[in-house]
């Protein structure tokens, strides 16, 4: 069993991105229902984990899209929920990461599949899902395509490796061919990556406990990368667990014997490591 079918807990996991004074973020407009399609691999380029995934090609989709006021261009970042789908705190993540200057898509995977988890079985539609969202975001006109990232949580934690592999990046086209130029993830499973080399700028959030997506696993991910260690950046936060930016697990939660619970001070830290990520790799 892939370690993406365990992730029950982590999926619960997306939850309030906290911790920034708010005299740190910008206003941003009122996030906005917006409608794409999942991108379509060219032919011959299906393979695992799209394989299997026929369904969906050129999917009908829905995501929320919250943008900085003002005309742009701005640089985007296509946000990537849990097995659970899109989070309770899903307004306030997204004002967050517009507040800081980007324009959000939370991009919804179920509804229009008529899915509500996928906690128990795996989910290659997210790969085509998130390159669908890039498409949708680099033909906007107050997008930058050149500077759009991936973030993810747990399950869309482990689109975001897969897109930051490259190993599927030939199989999707985007106007002007636009590609993801930074990807983050918040406790993701390394070992579905293998040795697998990373391509684009990412980094890789974890608790030191997290049994659920264990940092030692990432650990050997970020030895792998050959010749540019830089390539990725790897925190592990001591004493923290899997969902340790979620403040509903304050206290510790057991679910499905999985201990989730939350750490305020490596949340903070969180905020701020993804915060100056962004800053860094989506510069002009």
């Amino acid at each position: 069993m892939s370690a993406l079918r365990i992730l029950v807990g982590g999926c619960l996991a997306l939850a309030a991105l906290s911790g920034l004074a708010s005299s740190e973020l910008s206003p941003a407009s009122a996030d906005e229902l917006v409608k794409f399609d999942a991108a379509a691999p060219r032919l011959g380029h299906v393979e695992t984990p799209l394989a299997g995934a026929e369904s969906a090609r050129g999917a009908p989709l829905r995501g929320y899209l919250t943008k900085p006021n003002g005309r742009g261009l701005f640089p985007a970042v296509v946000l990537l929920h849990s097995c659970l789908g899109l989070p309770a705190a899903r307004r306030s993540i997204a004002d967050m990461v517009a507040g800081w200057g980007y324009v959000a898509l939370f991009v919804d995977d179920f509804a229009t599949r008529g899915i509500k988890e996928t906690c128990a079985v795996d989910f290659p539609e997210g790969v085509s899902d998130a390159f669908g969202a890039l498409a949708f975001l680099a033909r906007l006109p107050f997008v930058d395509p050149e500077r759009i990232a991936a973030v993810g949580w747990s399950q869309g934690a482990d689109t975001a490796l897969e897109i930051a592999s490259s190993r599927f990046a030939a199989a999707f086209e985007a106007p002007g061919g636009a590609r993801f130029k930074a990807a983050a993830a918040f406790y993701p499973p390394c070992a579905n990556l293998g040795g697998a080399g990373l391509k684009i700028p990412t980094l890789v959030l974890v608790g030191e406990q997290d049994d659920v997506t264990p940092a030692a696993d990432c650990e050997r991910l970020g030895q792998a990368q050959p010749g540019d260690a830089s390539r990725m950046k790897l925190v592990v936060y001591p004493r923290a667990r899997h969902g340790f930016d979620n403040p509903e697990f304050a206290g510790g939660v057991r679910v499905s014997g999985m201990w989730l619970a939350y750490d305020r001070g490596a949340a903070e830290r969180a905020n701020s490591e993804l915060r100056d990520f962004l800053a860094a790799k989506l510069a002009r």
